[in-house]
């Protein structure tokens, strides 16, 4: 098997050295998506925790879609969120995207994010063979 890089222009380019998504065999591992607006790398929606993760989620089922996946195939969600104090608001935005066997799921408080962002979304998923 030979690894492929998964790219659409549907989600936000990556920050840095890394791909938004890496596809293997059946298995496609998504890094973590971020509220950019597309084509820059400013935050949408600033200190706006729901929209910024339904969002965040539209973008990964993009990138999901572009690799011949959905957000029905993940099985590994990890969220990074800026105050966990604020879960509640980051869920209910995240339950409308998975309302049937949810993935697993593990959430992260984080220290320091860019200016307004609030959420940062990982997943690993399968592709249907």
């Amino acid at each position: 098997m030979k690894k492929e890089i998964i790219y659409t222009n549907k989600a936000p380019d990556p920050a840095g050295s890394y791909s938004q998504a890496v596809k293997y065999g059946n298995m496609l591992y998504v890094a973590g998506t971020c509220p950019f607006e597309l084509g820059s790398k400013q935050v949408k929606y600033p200190g706006d925790m729901a929209r910024q993760t339904e969002l965040v989620l539209e973008y990964m089922s993009h990138i999901l879609e572009s690799a011949g996946s959905s957000l029905d195939r993940v099985l590994k969600v990890t969220s990074f969120i800026d105050d966990l104090d604020r879960f509640s608001e980051y869920d209910k935005a995240y339950s409308r995207f998975f309302q049937s066997e949810p993935p697993v799921r593990s959430t992260i408080e984080i220290g320091k994010f860019p200016p307004g962002m609030c959420v940062e979304i990982e997943c690993i998923a399968y592709i249907e063979e």
